[in-house]
């Protein structure tokens, strides 16, 4: 079975929009930027709470606020894994929400945390790519209404 598949059998399109398929939506986009959220909802938490915490310090995060962060954001990225999976992936302010979310990330990584640009990974960098994948996922689905 493949992912196109499979996205069509768990969660069918809304009625109300129908005119939008996975034609219009790559299933590849989606089922990526599922696993993407997912993973970055998941690891921080159960296998990086600590190193996670730190940067979350560094950021001038109170120490406080800090696991309440950790766990908001993990949960934030969790639901957006979620609808990436299901027919909400057909409604356009998911995308711009995520889109909204990647950006407000890379801004605070970017100000807070600026060795983040010349790290070997290039984290801030990668964003540049999901983040246009998100634009245009955005487009598609407002287009289509």
């Amino acid at each position: 079975m493949n992912v196109g598949h499979a996205m069509k059998k768990f969660s069918p399109p809304i009625s109300e929009i129908t005119e939008i398929t996975d034609k219009t939506i790559p299933p590849v986009f989606t089922f990526s930027l599922a696993v993407l959220w997912l993973w970055s909802g998941i690891q921080p938490v159960l296998f990086a709470p600590q190193p996670s915490l730190q940067l979350l310090a560094q950021t001038g995060i109170a120490a406080e606020w800090q696991w309440p962060v950790l766990i908001a954001a993990s949960v934030l990225d969790l639901c957006f894994g979620i609808a990436c999976l299901t027919r909400l992936r057909y409604r356009s302010s998911v995308w711009l929400a995520q889109f909204a979310a990647v950006a407000t990330y890379s801004l605070i990584i970017a100000v807070r945390l600026p060795e983040f640009w010349a790290h070997p990974f290039a984290p801030l960098v990668k964003n540049l790519p999901v983040m246009a994948m998100m634009l245009f996922l955005y487009q598609q689905t407002r287009s289509a209404r």
